[in-house]
């Protein structure tokens, strides 16, 4: 519910508490986050949180909720040729990432799902909505949830050492050189023969 003051100005006033917020959860964590420190840090009156967000799980959904540019990348990735699919999934996520806002969001989501198992879970439920779901979007039944699988494996792992931890040489590469190199096992993940026999019984049908 946003409804206090004029309706630009409640908007306002609602992006600057979501931003503290998301500084908040992410460098205190959520448990040492109070409501009344949010409004401080956003500059507000301590009753427009409540007003607007009613409580601390509500502030807490609103700051998860990703950019809006996030399912519109990722969807348009998957409707690509299949021979083009796996460089248009790495280039969908390097641009939300290179870009300073998206980034600033998405990096905040990780960090306070990190520290906050209600977060967590939330931050699965996204992941396999906006994204699993998607790229196993038109591939083979008996192979598309372990194609988006592996195909995750490589993304969430370049994300977190570009983007969150920051280490190794792919976190100072030009954003097209890790194109050019993640691309051709996004694409294997996404076309290319799996092992029919993959150990412990798991045998693709």
């Amino acid at each position: 519910m946003i409804g206090r003051g004029p309706r630009g100005e409640r908007g306002e006033q609602a992006a600057k508490i979501i931003a503290a917020a998301r500084r908040s959860f992410a460098t205190r964590g959520y448990a040492a986050t109070s409501l009344r420190s949010v409004a401080q840090d956003a500059g507000v009156d301590p009753g427009l949180v409540p007003y607007y967000f009613r409580t601390k799980t509500g502030l807490l959904e609103a700051v998860m909720q990703p950019p809006e540019a996030f399912g519109a990348a990722v969807a348009a990735a998957a409707e690509q040729p299949m021979d083009q699919r796996g460089r248009a999934f790495v280039q969908a996520t390097m641009s939300l990432w290179e870009d300073p806002a998206s980034a600033e969001i998405l990096r905040s989501i990780i960090l306070t799902a990190d520290q906050e198992p209600a977060a967590m879970h939330r931050l699965r439920q996204l992941f396999s909505e906006l994204v699993l779901a998607v790229v196993s979007h038109s591939l083979p039944d008996s192979e598309r949830t372990l194609r988006a699988s592996l195909i995750a494996t490589q993304i969430v792992g370049m994300v977190m050492n570009r983007y969150i931890w920051q280490v190794g040489d792919i976190a100072t590469l030009p954003a097209d050189t890790v194109t050019d190199l993640l691309a051709p096992t996004i694409q294997h993940y996404l076309a290319d023969p799996l092992p029919t026999k993959l150990g412990d019984g798991w045998r693709l049908s």
